[in-house]
């Protein structure tokens, strides 16, 4: 004892603090001390606690390496101090009692390994094999280690601060995964709606002609929503007169409130073309139902035309739409320019203006949507009308073979970009 310091600490006194030098060991002859360790952002964690006739700091007698954590005294301590010059005292003055003194921190040691295994490393394997059976069982009830878990969360030191934080993971995890499934089943649920209303329009569409009706007029036509509902419209059908009517129409924004305003609009259109001869009077009357119950301000732009296949005259009026175009005998193209009123259900006295323009024998008249013409790369590069007339070769071909081309060539301009909007198109050939 000749070769000890005693000292003396109050409760709360720290006798060392982690990464403070190793320079000496430490004998407990009363009180209690608690080995702390501390860590930034994460506050403090209580490792273990230590009593009367144990050491602790035994390695500062053999590697002068930072304390590895903090030590503190838990009530009224006195201790027993012994450093390495001391040591190095007794190992010469006393060689026995200095050979029993190491065999007794070899022993110590041995207990510092058997602790650290039975009461840190098994418990964190444990635990990391728990959380590895977790994720591989999808985070659900059973699969896993759950109990170990749970047994192991009770326990006041680290390896229980561990296990708390798996549990409340846990927790977590499957009230997120009950909230995941609810929005998947709602999206789902919202999903088949939007299937059952993209069927609902097609069901709207013009059917094909047939070979009879083909005879007197060439007639294509092509759609692909941008979404399950999309807000595009075409028909095509003959009149009692004979005449053959033909729209395309495109309404404002995407999903369900569209869908729902292209097939009011489409509704009106096919009712009331048999009725209205002129096209004009007929973007009137469809314009003034649509602007009775607008509460959600939508409109739709839209060309409508009149073709008599015994003449070829074709008469049009335009509702803020794109530009029609004529496709001549030889492949080029032919805008027909004029007045474009405003948009189906913005003002409900718009007037549209008719025009006139005759199509000759084996010329195709062209109607489409923005879609077509403002389709985009992965650069955000338009399509524009220079591509549609490319996308014809120089050559005149059919109806079918002629939206075909144009089709293929938007496509492979999009290539790889998400399709932006709504693409529809028809095509009209006079036949000779």
């Amino acid at each position: 004892m000749e070769s000890l310091q005693s000292v003396c600490l109050a409760p709360g006194e720290v006798l060392f603090r982690e990464s403070d030098a190793a320079d000496a060991m430490f004998l407990i002859e009363s009180g209690t001390l608690a080995v702390v360790l501390e860590v930034e952002g994460a506050g403090r964690s209580e490792l273990r606690r230590l009593g009367p006739g144990q050491f602790l700091g035994e390695m500062a007698l053999y590697r002068s390496e930072p304390r590895t954590a903090t030590v503190e005294a838990v009530e009224a301590v006195k201790l027993w101090r012994l450093t390495k010059d001391q040591l190095r005292e007794v190992e010469a003055r006393h060689p026995h009692l200095a050979i029993a003194l190491h065999r007794h921190v070899a022993s110590l040691l041995a207990e510092r390994v058997s602790f650290s295994n039975m009461e840190l490393k098994e418990p964190l394997a444990r635990l990391a094999h728990a959380l590895r059976g977790l994720a591989t069982s999808d985070f659900s009830t059973t699969g896993w280690d759950r109990s170990g878990v749970s047994q192991e969360a009770k326990r006041s030191d680290e390896v229980g601060a561990v296990a708390q934080a798996t549990e409340f993971l846990f927790k977590h995890l499957q009230e997120h995964i009950a909230a995941l499934q609810q929005q998947t089943a709602a999206r789902e649920a919202i999903e088949s709606e939007l299937r059952i209303a993209g069927e609902i329009q097609s069901s709207l569409l013009p059917t094909p002609l047939t070979a009879m009706e083909r005879q007197r007029v060439d007639f294509s036509a092509f759609i692909k929503p941008a979404r399950e509902a999309g807000g595009d419209l075409y028909d095509g059908f003959f009149l009692p007169d004979g005449h053959f009517f033909t729209l395309v129409g495109d309404v404002s924004g995407k999903g369900v409130s569209a869908a729902v305003f292209m097939a009011l609009a489409a509704m009106a259109v096919r009712t009331l073309a048999p009725k209205v001869s002129d096209p004009g009077a007929l973007l009137a009357q469809v314009n003034r139902l649509l602007c009775e119950r607008n509460e959600t301000m939508q409109f739709v732009t839209a060309c409508a035309v009149f073709f008599d296949p015994a003449t070829g005259e074709l008469t049009w009026a335009n509702a803020g739409h794109p530009l029609a175009a004529v496709i001549t005998a030889t492949g080029s193209l032919t805008w027909l320019d004029g007045p474009r009123a405003a948009p189906l259900g913005v003002f409900e006295e718009t007037q549209f203006a008719t025009q006139r323009h005759l199509l000759a024998p084996l010329e195709t008249l062209l109607v489409y949507s923005d879609g077509v013409s403002e389709a985009m790369d992965t650069q955000g590069t338009l399509f524009g009308g220079d591509r549609i007339q490319k996308s014809l070769n120089g050559s005149s071909t059919d109806s079918t073979q002629t939206v075909e081309r144009i089709v293929a060539a938007v496509l492979a301009h999009q290539a790889e970009a998400p399709q932006a909007d709504d693409i529809t198109l028809v095509a009209l050939r006079r036949v000779p």
